[in-house]
């Protein structure tokens, strides 16, 4: 496995399952500009991203104004990985869950 393969496989898990949530990508298709993570965005993304750190045991970080960030280190994340962390935040996301977060930000994620 290598990092294009492992982030593009996270891209297509945002066109397949998280697009219709309201999300859009954040992060360059192009897997030359992409890096070592995939950036989500939602307009409740510091809440949606809270949601999944104290229930989901999925440890994303958050950037203004509504970026969500996966890294995805190819050394120790497999497909399984990344494919449980969209799991869930669709599952998340599909329950309303992140809706009973505050939605006063923090400086941290």
């Amino acid at each position: 496995m290598t990092l294009p393969e492992l982030t593009a496989f996270a891209v297509d898990l945002h066109d397949a399952r998280l697009a219709e949530l309201g999300f859009t990508l954040g992060t360059p298709r192009d897997a030359e500009r992409r890096g070592a993570h995939v950036s989500v965005r939602h307009p409740d993304g510091w809440r949606i991203c809270r949601a999944l750190i104290e229930h989901r045991n999925v440890v994303p970080d958050f950037r203004h104004p509504d970026s969500i960030r996966l890294g995805l280190p190819p050394l120790y994340t497999r497909f399984v990985d990344v494919w449980d962390a969209v799991d869930r935040l669709v599952t998340l996301v599909e329950e309303g869950l992140h809706e009973r977060m505050p939605a006063e930000t923090a400086r941290v994620t």
